[in-house]
């Protein structure tokens, strides 16, 4: 056979086909490594020369025709075993025996119900696939000696399950590139040598039938290659095969200069991440903004957390240290994802102090974080919020911890700009630097996109075990961003200052204090029914010429119906409702429910509306000091909006009340 045909991976991949104790090939790397063709290249000759039938599997079945079933028809053709094998929709068999190449979709389960008469199964492109999907193939292929699953991917990102679920749960040695025997010759080791193989470790497991003790062979293979170990890009080592490709080699230079995480994984074959451009933090960059061992037991920690608990609750780490002159970096030195069973205030706490026992700390914790998190919470029988209950946590431990979390959140879009404006050089004396052991964070700041409003885009998912909804990105950032609020005040207001200025600046909202006992002389609710994909609604009580913010909040868009339902439970005097004519139908009913009912159409020019009402706004109306996390969003939604940027439903609602309350008198 015309050992010039083949490429490191193909023989690497030989090498192990016929080792029995190996049931998963893994072959990750660049592009243009040709992973998926010495995968086709292999599979047919497997069936051809030892009669074995393989499953090849993709996410979704309409992408096989124009992929993974070209190259198995290419490769057939190098090869000069076109003819032995017939080419169907979705089947290649060979004619000599038998075996056949069958293609499909996961998402087709009739066609991978019966997988266990398969030798090998290829996963081409894991990294689409879902951890569940895994699992049950994994299960399925069983019954013959030597069946292999066989796994092509480009790694995506640090946080994949592939990596997280799988991967980084075994151990791996590293392992020498020898010489290789592929049929019947010695091919050199620097025609085979990938840029790198490992295996896994042995680990022992109980026989059910003897209950016995038995030591499991490793059982896993790693192939990493890039396009260096494709003599189709570089050529091969002795020149005399493969294709120098001049134009391939410039393309990916050009990555390195700009654009290093696409280079990071399309050629280096590392784990990382792959920009889209909708991304909130886009000047956030791995090589630029990333540096190892930032930590300084000399200087204070600030501890910054945010309250959701899923995924997990989040602990960001961070110090700030002074430079010569006006200098000053704000660096994120840890982090700890306390996810279930630990995702909880108490148990997240134990986590911190904990680790902050570890790094031997004892000094005073600053502890920052979610405004939010400041409200009740009726699950402790005291009805203490998140933050009382972690600050009493680690005061039981010993620490000493200074309370400065914010009474409101700042603005969304223009914390997002302040820290890209850092990270892009735009913010004079200031460094903001995240240490590379923080790759959760880094993977958050890397995902996290942008919404129509400038602010984050918090797609929710539903997690499979509790059945309920919530955001997987986007936590980690928002305790970056508070940090960075919190540490850089000054050079933000100046930052915001000179740039997009918010209509609504953070400092110029009035507050009260809930305790105080208040009675109020009237209630009025006002509900914008839709802007900008969501609603909204705030209720306030009148107290002399002072209106106190009783209920706030901005939702996303729901159907009439159930807007209808909530809607009819807000308790006020008054009521106006900001709609469309496709609303009018609702509004006549629930004025025959609520009595006191105005019906508005949106004001045709809504950002002037807002700046109009403004003043009146920041003078009168005083929102909750201690605010829930309903009423912390509503703000957060109303500091977003700047001279520049969209309107948000909170800011049409209460430029909305605003103009009903001046007009009633």
């Amino acid at each position: 056979m015309n050992t010039g045909l083949f490429n490191p991976n193909a023989y690497r991949l030989a090498q192990y086909l016929g080792d029995t104790d190996i049931r998963f090939i893994v072959m990750f790397g660049g592009s243009s490594s040709g992973k998926s063709y010495a995968v086709a290249q292999m599979i047919l000759l497997c069936a051809y020369l030892d009669n074995d039938s393989a499953l090849v599997l993709r996410k979704v079945g309409a992408s096989i025709s124009k992929s993974i079933y070209e190259d198995f028809k290419r490769a057939a053709r190098q090869l000069g075993l076109a003819d032995k094998f017939k080419f169907q929709l979705n089947r290649i068999t060979c004619n000599l025996y038998g075996a056949h190449i069958d293609f499909s979709g996961i998402d087709d389960p009739e066609k991978i119900k019966g997988i266990s008469s398969y030798r090998r199964l290829v996963l081409e492109e894991l990294s689409e696939f879902d951890l569940q999907d895994f699992k049950q193939l994994r299960k399925r292929l069983r019954g013959r000696s030597g069946q292999q699953i066989i796994c092509t991917f480009n790694p995506i990102k640090e946080t994949h399950w592939i990596k997280r679920e799988w991967l980084d749960n075994e151990q791996w040695t590293t392992l020498e590139q020898g010489d290789v025997e592929f049929a019947g010759k010695r091919i050199a080791a620097k025609f085979a040598e990938v840029k790198s193989l490992r295996i896994n470790a042995a680990k022992d497991i109980i026989n059910p039938r003897t209950g016995e003790v038995e030591r499991h062979a490793p059982d896993t293979i790693i192939i990493q290659s890039t396009y260096l170990n494709n003599f189709w890009v570089v050529g091969s080592p002795n020149g005399r095969y493969g294709y120098y490709d001049e134009q391939c080699i410039a393309d990916f230079e050009r990555d390195r200069l700009h654009d290093p995480d696409y280079y990071q994984v399309y050629a280096l074959g590392e784990w990382g991440h792959i920009r889209t451009g909708g991304e909130f933090l886009p000047a956030f960059n791995v090589g630029t903004c990333c540096a190892e061992n930032l930590y300084d037991p000399t200087l204070p920690l600030h501890v910054c957390m945010d309250s959701n608990v899923l995924p997990y609750v989040t602990i960001t780490l961070w110090q700030k240290r002074y430079r010569d002159g006006d200098g000053v970096s704000v660096m994120q030195v840890g982090e700890l994802t306390c996810e279930a069973p630990d995702n909880s205030a108490r148990k997240a706490a134990k986590r911190l102090a904990d680790h902050l026992r570890g790094l031997h700390y004892t000094d005073k914790v600053y502890l920052h974080g979610d405004a939010s998190g400041r409200a009740a919470n009726t699950i402790d029988e005291n009805n203490r919020s998140f933050f009382d209950i972690v600050i009493d946590e680690l005061q039981r431990d010993g620490l000493q911890v200074e309370d400065r979390i914010g009474r409101k959140n700042p603005s969304v879009a223009l914390t997002g700009d302040f820290v890209n404006a850092i990270w892009d050089g735009r913010v004079d004396g200031v460094e903001l630097l995240i240490d590379t052991a923080c790759v959760t964070s880094t993977a958050d700041y890397q995902a996290v996109q942008k919404d129509d409003n400038g602010g984050m885009l918090k797609t929710k998912v539903l997690d499979k075990t509790s059945r309920l909804r919530y955001e997987p990105h986007g936590h980690i950032t928002d305790t970056m961003r508070y940090i960075v609020y919190d540490l850089l005040r000054e050079h933000y207001t100046a930052y915001t200052m000179g740039h997009k200025r918010a209509v609504y600046a953070d400092d110029a909202l009035r507050y009260y204090n809930p305790a105080g006992g208040f009675l109020y002389s009237r209630r009025v609710a006002y509900i914008v029914a839709e802007h900008q994909r969501a609603w909204a609604f705030c209720v306030v009580g009148r107290v002399g010429d002072r209106w106190h913010v009783l209920r706030a909040e901005e939702r996303d868009a729901i159907d009439p119906e159930e807007l209808e339902k909530v809607i009819s439970g807000i308790e006020a005097d008054d009521y106006a409702l900001e709609c469309a004519a496709s609303y009018f139908d609702m509004a006549r009913r629930l004025r025959s429910k609520l009595g006191n009912l105005a019906v508005r159409k949106p004001s045709a020019d809504a950002r002037a509306s807002i700046k109009a009402t403004s003043a009146w706004v920041r003078d009168h109306v005083y929102f909750n000091a201690d605010a829930p996390a309903e009423q912390a969003t509503f703000v957060a939604s109303l500091l977003d909006v700047t001279d520049t940027s969209p309107t948000t439903a909170s800011a049409v609602c209460m430029s909305g009340l605003a103009r009903y309350i001046i007009r009633q008198g």
